[in-house]
C-alpha cells in the first residue's frame, strides 16, 4: 500500500461497511452415509483446557465438547476474488480522492481526532472479527451451518484481516506526522497480532486457492467445529499444519493474574515444556489486551500460541509440526476374507491417520481409493499407505481396490 495516501478516513469507511459474503471455491463435498446430505459425526470429549501432552514432541491445543468434522475443498471461485477486489477498490478509492485533501486542510486538533476516531473504530472492527466467527462455528457446530458457508465467514475475516492491518501501519504512520501526538506504544503491536492469527498459513493458502485463475489449483482441509471452538488442519507433505482456537479459555473481563511477562513465560514453559526446552522462544506482552503471544521454531516444526492473561490458558494457537514426530498412541488391524487387511495407526489429539492395505493371501500392498463419509482424500501408494486427517472419532471408511471393494465404520 502506498504510504503517500495514508487510510485514515479510509478508515472508518471500511469499519462502516456492511459484511461482504465471499463464496468459497468448490460446493463442499458432503458426506454419503445413508443419512441426510449435511450429516456429520460428533464425538464428546472431555472438557480440556490445556494442551494434551504428547510424548517427545510439542504439546497440542484440543477441542472439547461435541466436535463436528468433515473434509472440504477450496479452489478458483470468481465470486471470493470479486469480493476481495471490491473491499480493495473501495479503500484505495476513498485514499486518493478525500484522505490526503481532508487531512491537509484540517488543524493538529482536528487531525488528531480523525486519527483518534479511526484508530478507535479499527478496535471496534478487530473486535467484531472474533465475534463474528464464534457465531458462525456455534452454528455450524450445531449443524445450522454448512462447511461453504463457514469457509465464507473464514475468508470475510481473512480479507477484512488483511486490509485492516494495511491501514493500521498507515495510521500508525500518519500519526508520528503529526506534531506532539503519538497512538499508545503497545495498543498498536498489540492490534496487529490479534490481526495475524486471522491470517494464518491456512487461511491464506484457502483465500489463494479461492482466487485462483486455473481451475484444477485446490486446497484440501478438515473442519472441525463445537461450541467451544474450532480447528482447521491440513496435511501438506510431511508437515501437519494446525490452526485451533478455544473460545472458553478467552476471558477479557477476568483481572490478569501474572505480573510480569516473565511469570507468563513461566506458564508457557508448563503448557509446552518439551517444545520450550529444545529452543529460544520470542514472547510479547500484549497485557494491554490481557493476553500474551509466543513464537518458536523448535526441531519437529513452529509454534505460535495466544495465552490469556485472565483464564491463565491457551485460547489460540497455530502449529506446523512433522507428521512422522507424532507417536502412534494406537493401532488396530483388521481383515476381510478374500479382500484386504487393513490396519490404522492413529496419532494423538485426533491428529493423522496412517493407513495401510494389503492382500490378505498375498501380503502384497493394495492400491486404493480411499473415500471418509463419501468424499474422496487419496489413493495409497506403493506400500499401500495413506495419511489422513479423520473428520472424527467416528466415520466412515470405504477402500476401494481394482477388484474389490470394503467399507467400514470407524472406530472398530
Amino acid at each position: 500500500m502506498n504510504n503517500a495516501a495514508p487510510a485514515l478516513l479510509a478508515l472508518l469507511l471500511v469499519c462502516s461497511l456492511p459484511v461482504m459474503t465471499v463464496v468459497a471455491a468448490s460446493p463442499e463435498q458432503e458426506a454419503s452415509t445413508g443419512g441426510s446430505a449435511n450429516q456429520h459425526y460428533r464425538l464428546q470429549e472431555g472438557a480440556q483446557t490445556t494442551p494434551i501432552a504428547i510424548e517427545n514432541t510439542t504439546n497440542q491445543l484440543p477441542l472439547s465438547g461435541g466436535i463436528q468434522g468433515s473434509h472440504a475443498e477450496t479452489g478458483a471461485d470468481l465470486g471470493a476474488s470479486l469480493a476481495s477486489s471490491s473491499v480493495q477498490m473501495q479503500v484505495d478509492y476513498e485514499q486518493y480522492t478525500l484522505v490526503d485533501q481532508e487531512f491537509a486542510q484540517a488543524t493538529n486538533d482536528e487531525q488528531v481526532a480523525m486519527i483518534q476516531a479511526a484508530y478507535n473504530r479499527t478496535q471496534e472492527r478487530i473486535n467484531a472479527l472474533d465475534e463474528r466467527e464464534r457465531t458462525a462455528v456455534r452454528a455450524h457446530a450445531d449443524g445450522d451451518l454448512s462447511d461453504r458457508e463457514l469457509i465464507q465467514v473464514y475468508l470475510e475475516t481473512y480479507h477484512e484481516a488483511v486490509v485492516l492491518s494495511d491501514l493500521l501501519t498507515d495510521l500508525k504512520v500518519r500519526a508520528d506526522q503529526v506534531s506532539d501526538y503519538s497512538l499508545p506504544a503497545q495498543q498498536p503491536r498489540t492490534d496487529q497480532k490479534t490481526l495475524d492469527f486471522y491470517t494464518s498459513t491456512i487461511r491464506t493458502n484457502i483465500a489463494d486457492a479461492s482466487q485462483s485463475i486455473r481451475s484444477g489449483n485446490t486446497y484440501e482441509y478438515r473442519i472441525q467445529t463445537s461450541q467451544n471452538g474450532y480447528r482447521l488442519s491440513t496435511l501438506s507433505g510431511d508437515s501437519y499444519l494446525i490452526e485451533t482456537a478455544r473460545f472458553d479459555n478467552r476471558d477479557t473481563t477476568e483481572q490478569n493474574q501474572y505480573q510480569s511477562q516473565d511469570e507468563a513465560q513461566e506458564r508457557l514453559k508448563e503448557l509446552y515444556p518439551w517444545t520450550l526446552s529444545h529452543r529460544g522462544s520470542h514472547t510479547q506482552d500484549n497485557s494491554v489486551e490481557n493476553f500474551y503471544w509466543l513464537s518458536l521454531d523448535h526441531p519437529h516444526g513452529e509454534l505460535s500460541t495466544y495465552l490469556d492473561g485472565g483464564t491463565g490458558d491457551i485460547y489460540q494457537e497455530i502449529q506446523v509440526v512433522s507428521a512422522d514426530s507424532l507417536p502412534t498412541v494406537e493401532s488396530k488391524t483388521k481383515s476381510w476374507n478374500s479382500s484386504f487387511e487393513v490396519t490404522l495407526n492413529k496419532t494423538p489429539a485426533n491428529g493423522p491417520v496412517q493407513l495401510t492395505a494389503t492382500d490378505i493371501d498375498t501380503g502384497e500392498p493394495i492400491q486404493a481409493t480411499i473415500m471418509i463419509d463419501g468424499v474422496e482424500i487419496g489413493e495409497t501408494d506403493e506400500n499401500g499407505q495413506l495419511e489422513y486427517l479423520p473428520p472424527a472419532e467416528t466415520y466412515d471408511l470405504a477402500i476401494n481396490g481394482e477388484s474389490s471393494r470394503v467399507s467400514t465404520g470407524i472406530p472398530w
